[in-house]
């Protein structure tokens, strides 16, 4: 028998997830169940400007796989646009991960032909209490990815359900949050802090913003990171003596892009930042090239009831910046945080003139040299934020 699709009666990511979370749960009777996350972003970026037109044929081709590997007793989900939920019961983990790389090969394969290795799917495994050998990427996903996703859906609900209340404590692993000051030239008019995420990883490497997050990460984890930031920076304000200061909020296109997600989301804003718009700038990351200037526009609609500006933040090399022009975004710019300094210097000018002659406004994140801050100050960058400034101690 064929693994039952409970999309068949509800719209995808209705609720799913979170049964699966409590089929998780931390008890003897549930020993021996396995989740995966098998996500389509490497398809995504494959296909590029094309990924509109071919995601239908995609999700057809991944639905069609999933009902021939799968048999009695798994069940699968679409999680959201770009992602699915397997829960498999009565498999030795060597066998389930097995299982999932054939079903990663067999969508690979009939999307790129026969005999081209490209993979196109990411497994993701996100059982907490897996065995010690569970997976290939054992060893190489970050522990973000091993936390027991109830673990993170318990920190958005508390969240919500204190959103009138005083929070005092929240934890996404080793994921600290914190704000830092942002270097103004016009765009802003008062002091103005960016709400910033970190964590240092065991080879005592710093990473900063969505890089803290494992490669090809649960949407859930983006969206929990979101749901931390807006409390943080919702506190911070509350708290703060300067009465005008604006801070940044970063939210990622995963979280506005699932219903699921962008609904818990925007109750959180609600809750915590109806009467503090006139001090929030939200910052959008991740929007992929080639979205249209009207889904943009739908991401900023659903956040504009909760923040004074929107800016986004895009890829260094994103190539077209037409479909920003007519959003009404206070800022577009990019983060240079992983890029080298010669490198980065280079891709700055190149990218800021490119901004500039869209007439829009420009910034740029993770400055960490004195030499790229006099660079952004001479092609007239109107913020900034990184190292470099937080060790000058602005006020």
């Amino acid at each position: 028998m064929s693994a039952a699709n409970t999309d068949d009666t509800k719209p995808a990511a209705c609720g799913l997830a979170w049964r699966l979370h409590e089929l998780l749960g931390a008890t003897k009777a549930h020993e021996g169940r396995r989740l995966s996350f098998l996500a389509l972003d490497p398809a995504r970026k494959h296909f590029g400007h094309d990924w509109p037109r071919v995601s239908a044929k995609v999700h057809g081709l991944v639905t069609t796989t999933l009902k021939s590997f799968l048999s009695e007793g798994d069940v699968y989900s679409a999680a959201d646009e770009f992602s699915y939920i397997i829960l498999s019961s009565g498999r030795e983990a060597s066998d389930f991960d097995k299982l999932m790389d054939d079903i990663s090969s067999e969508i690979s394969s009939r999307l790129t032909g026969k005999g081209i290795a490209k993979q196109l799917v990411a497994i993701i495994h996100l059982n907490a209490n897996t065995d010690d050998g569970h997976g290939s990427h054992r060893g190489k996903i970050s522990p973000l990815a091993n936390i027991d996703p109830a673990e993170h859906i318990s920190n958005i609900e508390r969240i919500m359900g204190e959103a009138d209340a005083n929070v005092v404590e929240f934890k996404i692993s080793d994921v600290q949050t914190s704000l830092s000051p942002v270097l103004s030239l016009g765009t802003m008019s008062t002091s103005a802090w960016a709400c910033l995420a970190s964590r240092v990883d065991e080879n005592q490497v710093s990473h900063y913003g969505y890089g803290v997050l494992p490669a090809e990460a649960d949407p859930l984890l983006f969206a929990e990171l979101d749901a931390l930031a807006v409390e943080y920076g919702a506190r911070r304000l509350k708290e703060a003596a300067d009465r005008n200061m604006i801070v940044l909020l970063p939210v990622h296109r995963v979280t506005l892009s699932s219903k699921k997600y962008r609904e818990m989301y925007l109750k959180i804003c609600h809750g915590l930042l109806a009467n503090r718009k006139e001090r929030i700038i939200f910052d959008i990351h991740g929007i992929d090239e080639g979205t249209p200037s009207n889904r943009v526009a739908e991401y900023m609609q659903w956040l504009r009831p909760y923040a004074k500006f929107i800016a986004v933040t895009l890829d260094m090399d994103f190539a077209t910046l037409s479909a920003f022009s007519g959003t009404n975004a206070i800022s577009v710019g990019t983060d240079i945080r992983t890029l080298d300094d010669d490198i980065a210097i280079q891709k700055i000018g190149k990218f800021a003139s490119r901004v500039k002659a869209a007439n829009m406004k420009c910034h740029i994140h993770g400055i960490s040299t004195k030499f790229q801050a006099e660079l952004c100050l001479k092609l007239d960058i109107d913020y900034m934020d990184g190292e470099l400034i937080l060790d000058t101690a602005l006020p």
